[in-house]
């Protein structure tokens, strides 16, 4: 238990540490943020506990302080999970994670071929992709009842944290950029591509690279009218915390 205290991220808090932490303000505003965008989306209708026809499971918080490779702040980031491992097990979540080894064969041909990069957060990434089924959860800490005590959220959407969520996403994602002309690899499930681009997924993150840059504009406009909320992050020099530096020689 000791190994476990002092081996702990300091950046990453639940909720009752982010109530003590000197920046409570920013972590609640960080809550305010993470509740009023699952609601944007309308993943959830409130509803009576009566109603709730499967287990109501509860939910966290999980708070972050998201870094820049140099080690600046960049962004307090709160996320509201479900509590997936209190679910009844779902038969089918398998979602896959793209390789490293792929990773890095996308950095070297876009170094050789001369190519554009970016990577790009796709913002509540889960929760994008739709339920088929629902699932009862508890008010999340700090959520204000519209109907008093005695009522439960029926989710809609997949909430991270549930167990199928990410089966769902992966779904989603990469049927809209096949959508939009993109060929899955054989080799690996997370590589898409055409004659003149290569998308990596990464769960939430993705790198674009492409012959020029209006290839890159078109594909992130292309998902933005598909109802994908996502940030251009830059290029693919920094990408999940890793920097890279390019070198003429």
């Amino acid at each position: 238990a000791y190994a476990a205290r002092v081996n702990k991220d300091p950046d990453t808090l639940s909720y009752d540490e982010a109530m003590r932490d000197v920046d409570r303000e920013k972590w609640l505003e960080a809550a305010r943020v993470e509740i009023a965008a699952l609601e944007a989306m309308e993943c959830w209708d409130e509803v009576p506990m009566s109603s709730a026809k499967g287990k109501i499971v509860p939910g966290t918080f999980v708070f972050r302080r998201k870094r820049t490779p140099d080690g600046e702040i960049k962004k307090y980031k709160g996320r509201f999970c479900v509590r997936g491992d209190l679910q009844d097990k779902e038969e089918d979540t398998f979602a896959p994670v793209v390789g490293w080894s792929t990773t890095r064969l996308v950095l070297v041909l876009s170094i050789m071929w001369g190519w554009v990069t970016c990577t790009i957060d796709f913002s509540n990434a889960f929760v994008h992709a739709v339920l088929k089924k629902p699932i009862w959860i508890h008010l999340p800490r700090g959520f204000i009842s519209k109907y008093g005590p005695k009522t439960c959220l029926r989710l809609k959407r997949s909430v991270y944290g549930t167990q199928i969520a990410p089966c769902l996403w992966y779904e989603c994602c990469s049927s809209a950029l096949m959508e939009l002309g993109l060929k899955k690899s054989a080799y690996d499930p997370c590589l898409f591509y055409k004659h003149n681009m290569m998308v990596v997924l990464y769960v939430d993150d993705a790198i674009i690279c492409a012959k020029h840059e209006r290839l890159v504009d078109s594909l992130v406009k292309q998902l933005q009218e598909k109802g994908f909320t996502l940030t251009r992050e830059g290029t693919f020099a920094e990408y999940l915390g890793i920097r890279f530096d390019k070198h003429a020689d």
